[in-house]
């Protein structure tokens, strides 16, 4: 940032904070009464970062910038309606986008926006943008501080670490509380743990403490069930997994695809969680040629939604024809993952490992039909109705997964 752009910000910011202030918008509040039954009027919490941040005991006005997390916590908690700011795309996505052999498989809707179409109308919830996806880039601090917000928070997902850090301080420096949430890339290991502790963090953020209980309970146990019918399987018996992002660019760029290795929340979740073994043992997520992949031979191929929704109907068709000897093509082992955009994982990340689990071991889950296993966890999670759960399936875009 130039000195001058710097400045510009800060004075800013020194305008804004006084006339906040002025309004009791930020800082430590005082109730004004002594008596003894008076309500204290913040709270103060430890992040994911370790740190002691005191908010609001009743936050009004908060801005999410966390893909969907967050906005999918506070509508179970029923508080979507403070929300005033986040990441969010409300861009126009178009049918058309992304047709493959005359279907379109144009990803156009998150959760978030099925369960409140408000966060997808600018005039109500303003997009101030997010770190990497299509949000506009780094978050502009000038638009957080004109949506005076008593509350921001903001989940880290450890790629962007300087202007994330930036970002933070500058909102700090005003007087705006930040609680921080730590995304499982942000760790050596991913695990599904830190994504119970972001969910038990907002329970007390919000103080729906027994809520966020509940939320990690409905989770853990389908992620339980299926560690526990995995876990067994012996380690010369387990499948070979590929991981694979079939983006149509790849072909420009000298590759056929985008294999996905060590250090990615998918081969960390196929290791400790669905007892697979990845075929590709390079780390990140890496274009790579045909040969690269003839040679990995691996015995199932997953498709995560990566530069698009790609469905397994795409490597079996001629485009794909110089990975054709594949084993996992010539024995039908292709399966989409539901769709998940932005590549981030939200409450319903249990939703794509027990798809996983399904195409690694169908005899172990042959009991479970994945439309009735799928739409009995959204009620239970979300507490919605039938046509709301069948919007969010159709989010997910459930009806390519190719896999019963």
């Amino acid at each position: 940032m130039n000195v001058l752009r710097k400045g510009l910000i800060y004075a800013m910011m020194a305008i804004l904070l006084l006339s906040l202030a002025a309004a009791g918008c930020i800082g430590k509040a005082e109730t004004g009464d002594t008596s003894p039954n008076a309500q204290p009027t913040t709270r103060t919490i430890t992040d994911m970062r370790g740190v002691e941040v005191t908010i609001p005991a009743t936050p009004s006005r908060v801005v999410d910038i966390s893909r969907g997390l967050v906005d999918e916590v506070m509508y179970i908690f029923g508080l979507d309606d403070t929300i005033v700011g986040g990441s969010f795309y409300q861009g126009s996505v178009k049918p058309g986008e992304y047709v493959w052999d005359d279907v379109d498989y144009t990803v156009n809707t998150y959760i978030s926006m099925v369960l409140m179409p408000r966060l997808a109308d600018a005039s109500e919830v303003t997009n101030v943008g997010g770190f990497g996806g299509p949000y506009g880039g780094v978050p502009k601090v000038e638009t957080v501080l004109s949506l005076e917000p008593d509350l921001l928070i903001l989940r880290d997902f450890g790629g962007d670490d300087e202007n994330t850090s930036n970002f933070i301080s500058l909102i700090e420096e005003v007087g705006i509380p930040v609680v921080v949430l730590k995304y499982p890339d942000c760790y050596a290991v991913p695990s599904p743990d830190s994504i119970y502790e972001e969910v038990r963090v907002l329970g007390a953020v919000f103080g729906y403490e027994e809520s966020a209980e509940s939320i990690i309970v409905t989770m853990k146990s389908r992620v339980d069930t299926v560690i526990e019918r995995t876990s067994t399987v012996p380690v010369d018996e387990r499948p070979s997994v590929l991981f694979f992002g079939a983006p149509t660019w790849a072909g420009d760029q000298g590759g056929v695809g985008v294999a996905f290795g060590t250090g990615t929340i998918e081969v960390a979740f196929l290791n400790s969680v669905l007892h697979g073994c990845s075929a590709y043992t390079g780390s990140g997520r890496t274009l790579v040629s045909s040969e690269q992949v003839l040679a990995m031979d691996p015995d199932v191929i997953l498709l995560p939604t990566w530069s698009g929704y790609h469905p397994p109907r795409q490597l079996y068709e001629a485009a794909y024809s110089e990975i054709a000897d594949l084993r996992a093509l010539r024995e039908g082992s292709v399966y989409a993952l539901a769709t998940t955009p932005v590549n981030s994982q939200r409450l319903e990340f249990s939703i794509n490992l027990m798809i996983a689990a399904k195409a690694l071991y169908p005899s172990l889950f042959d009991d479970i039909d994945l439309g009735t296993w799928i739409r009995a966890y959204l009620s239970e999670l979300y507490g919605t109705d039938e046509a709301m759960i069948e919007g969010m399936v159709d989010a997910l875009m459930l009806a390519y997964l190719e896999i019963a």
